[in-house]
């Protein structure tokens, strides 16, 4: 038997929408990994995938007014990601590796052939580059928070400091790299925080 959906989606585009940070984030957690696999088997390649699935996501958020319209998300979005993966690999083919073409029906516009946009490697070049310019501290705190998945407990056990000052490390660090992300993105700031876990502390 099929699990119901936990959240009605035709609520979270409409949030989304509007702009809802929480509403992106609970779409693209529900939607990640099953992406993320289809392109791996499509591509053969992790980092492909990844770098498929965020730009995905981006494009998404960029076209959130059209979403309440939107009956069939899940096609629209494996349709994305199939686009997605056939632009890279023809880049990859323009640049003389040998490449197998996976097709070529595009379906509804979901492309990103000669469109302006935020792409994920542009994003982590700009998230590095700002985790770079947080105090020795702040950055230890994050990176240990944010890539290596520990819990603020944690973190002060290993640095031997109190919880108080791990958390406050962390919040001025993501307050930072947050002012930092919508210094450079404006508006589309808020999908970035949702999709590189800068949400506060």
């Amino acid at each position: 038997m099929i699990n119901p959906q936990p959240y009605n989606e035709r609520e979270l585009l409409q949030q989304l929408a509007a702009g809802n940070e929480n509403a992106f984030r609970t779409l693209f957690l529900a939607y990640r990994d099953k992406l993320y696999n289809y392109v791996v088997k499509l591509s053969g390649s992790a980092e492909t995938a990844e770098d498929t699935v965020h730009d995905v996501f981006l494009k998404l958020w960029a076209k959130r007014a059209q979403l309440p319209e939107m009956y069939n998300l899940d096609a629209y979005l494996y349709r994305m990601v199939r686009n997605r993966s056939i632009d890279i690999f023809r880049l990859v083919a323009k640049e003389g590796l040998m490449v197998e073409e996976i097709g070529r029906d595009q379906g509804q516009d979901a492309g990103f052939e000669g469109e302006d946009r935020i792409t994920h490697r542009e994003v982590l070049d700009a998230i590095q580059k700002a985790v770079s310019n947080l105090t020795p501290q702040q950055r230890q705190v994050f990176l240990m928070s944010r890539q290596q998945g520990l819990k603020i407990g944690e973190i002060a056990r290993q640095l031997n400091i109190a919880e108080r000052t791990a958390k406050n490390h962390l919040s001025e660090a993501l307050r930072f790299l947050r002012a930092e992300m919508g210094r450079q993105y404006g508006p589309n700031a808020l999908i970035i925080f949702a999709l590189y876990n800068l949400a506060t502390a």
